[in-house]
């Protein structure tokens, strides 16, 4: 298939969908899950941060270099999903987040020993 779009026609387009979404013209496809309320507000720059702080980065290719398995307790569990559904983040985010937090705050000598 090929693209027959100009730059200026995906650029109406992009117009077209930003205010689309602004209206609040789009809900999310039937079993997505939704990390905000209906009702919140955009993403701010530091919340896509925070989300994504940590991430491998697909454009540079980069793998995943270690992945953790966590075993908690079914209220440490309900804890930790109403905290990412307050943030409107994930658990992933969340995890490395507090985990960040504990090792600054515990162990912040370490950090200039890292790699």
């Amino acid at each position: 298939m090929t693209n027959t779009q100009t730059p200026a026609d995906r650029a109406a387009h992009a117009e077209a969908l930003d205010r689309m979404a602004d209206a609040g013209q789009f809900t999310p496809i039937e079993g997505t899950r939704v990390y905000r309320g209906y009702d919140a507000g955009p993403l701010t720059d530091d919340d896509l941060l925070s989300i994504f702080a940590g991430r491998p980065r697909d454009e540079l290719k980069q793998p995943t270099s270690k992945t953790w398995q966590v075993r908690t307790t079914p209220a440490l569990d309900q804890w930790a999903e109403a905290a990412v559904k307050t943030e409107g983040t994930n658990l992933s985010a969340l995890i490395r987040q507090a985990t960040a937090e504990y090792l600054a705050h515990h162990y912040p000598g370490l950090r200039s020993q890292m790699a």
